[in-house]
């Protein structure tokens, strides 16, 4: 923590005016980095409480039938969760895009982990919205019974797929991070327990078991490994950015 700490407190340029120094202009940045991830795990969680539980969700051997009328029953529900999930997300390109200007500081051109990092951050929020996209228009309105289930396997699918961007993204993170100590050591193994998780998921499509499979329980678990890295660094960039600012006064 001590290396992006002392990025964030370079030499100062005061105005005449007496505006605020660049530390201080860093710290805060650092902190709205840090509430946009705590923003994007609150809603995530709001959603997750607005949302019918995936674990009621039909599995992979439900009829067509039950899928659409499961869908029609709950699509008040789905379609609020995907405008809290969407908003999430929003909020989650914010957070690992100022992340990525801070690491960024601290890797040696010509910087290929941050730029790993960036691209995977933002390839998976791709696939997550496209997810969201298809949860949308399945719930809509009422579908057929073949389209109904069509497209909750694209939906689950798109959210098995974004597994690999996720995995990807952190395992930059968490190389970066030990390399260069730059954060707490504890949050790039976090990120790479999630890491294997996500490689485990992006495997759905290979099985059409109780466990493993594009409805299975582990769409419901393994994302929890991702959402905890997203609440960790966004406290630990909020411990940084208060010493910062304190370090300055």
């Amino acid at each position: 923590m001590g290396t992006l700490a002392a990025s964030l407190q370079s030499p100062a340029r005061r105005a005449d005016t007496g505006t605020l120094t660049t530390a201080s202009l860093s710290a805060r940045a650092t902190r709205l980095i840090a509430l946009a991830g705590l923003g994007s795990f609150a809603l995530i969680i709001v959603g997750a409480f607005i949302a019918p539980p995936l674990w009621n969700a039909p599995g992979t051997h439900a009829s067509a039938a039950h899928v659409a009328a499961y869908l029609q029953a709950n699509h008040g529900r789905t379609i609020a969760s995907l405008y809290i999930y969407s908003l999430a997300m929003g909020l989650f390109l914010c957070f690992t895009g100022g992340l990525w200007s801070w690491l960024r500081q601290i890797e040696p051109a010509p910087q290929p982990l941050s730029a790993v990092f960036a691209f995977g951050a933002l390839a998976l929020a791709v696939l997550s919205f496209a997810a969201f996209a298809t949860a949308g228009v399945m719930s809509y309105r009422p579908q057929q019974p073949a389209f109904a289930a069509s497209l909750s396997d694209l939906t689950f699918g798109l959210l098995a797929l974004s597994a690999i961007p996720t995995a990807v993204c952190l395992g930059a993170y968490s190389a970066l991070v030990l390399r260069h100590r730059c954060l707490p050591a504890w949050t790039a193994w976090l990120a790479l327990l999630a890491v294997d998780a996500h490689v485990l998921i992006a495997a759905s499509f290979m099985s059409r078991g109780d466990f493993l499979s594009l409805e299975s329980s582990v769409i419901v678990w393994v994302p929890a490994t991702f959402f905890a890295w997203i609440l960790a660094t966004s406290v630990v960039l909020l411990r940084v950015a208060d010493r910062t600012g304190l370090g300055t006064t």
